[in-house]
């Protein structure tokens, strides 16, 4: 068979979108069974569990990887429809912390949470949950054993913010005021596929001449990074 490179042509970010949806449903129906798997040692009580867990943080962690950037995709290029609700904060943190109660069982990290249950904010609950949940899951591979997320309301502004207590953002990462994407830059090693998502997703949450924005500091409380994303 002969192929006619004349012939209409497929533009290649479309391709790398399509593939990334094809890897990101593959992988996640390997953590579905995964996580069935753990369940099942988990009732047995078999050691093997930790080994098990640090597999399915892997694939979690390509696997949100993956989604981010089919997100991206469809952001940019106007595929993607906001979905903004009025949302419980709380509920959103609690689905978070759900899927991940098994690696920090496993890891030995103690979860703080300061939410108000009345805190309801506008959103989409989606693209604020996978901005998060790369912030925890990053949060895993720096903290020494505590993670605490907190939210409040202020100056028009809600905040969600997670630290930890780890060595801390290092200078380069931090800015003055507020993080875009456009101090994002991959070239120098600034960050990472995560925090771009995070400010995109920041960055799309608008109302009126106010937009979103995140804030990297150092935590003054348990001395670790500060990660903090804040919607209008």
């Amino acid at each position: 068979m002969s192929i006619d490179l004349n012939g209409p042509q497929i533009e290649f970010s479309g391709i790398l979108a399509a593939s990334v949806h094809e890897m990101k449903n593959s992988l996640s129906m390997l953590i579905n069974y995964l996580d069935n798997v753990i369940e099942h040692f988990e009732k047995d009580k078999n050691s093997d569990i930790k080994l098990l867990s640090q597999l399915q943080y892997n694939a979690k962690h390509v696997n949100n990887n993956l989604m981010q950037l089919l997100a991206l995709y469809r952001l940019e290029n106007s595929l993607y429809s906001l979905n903004i609700g009025y949302n419980p904060v709380v509920e959103l943190v609690e689905d978070l912390i759900a899927q991940n109660k098994t690696l920090m069982d496993y890891k030995g990290i103690t979860l703080d949470v300061d939410i108000d249950t009345d805190l309801y904010w506008f959103f989409d609950k989606d693209l604020l949950a996978g901005s998060l949940n790369s912030i925890i899951n990053n949060s895993f591979k720096y903290t020494k054993d505590l993670i605490r997320i907190s939210a409040y309301e202020a100056d028009a502004y809600m905040s969600i913010c997670i630290e930890d207590n780890g060595t801390g953002y290092p200078d380069h990462m931090l800015q003055n005021g507020r993080t875009r994407e456009s101090s994002i830059s991959f070239k120098t090693g600034n960050t990472g596929l995560g925090l771009y998502f995070s400010s995109m997703v920041a960055r799309f949450h608008r109302n009126k001449e106010r937009e979103g924005f995140i804030t990297l500091k150092n935590s003054s409380t348990y001395g670790g990074g500060c990660f903090c994303i804040s919607l209008p």
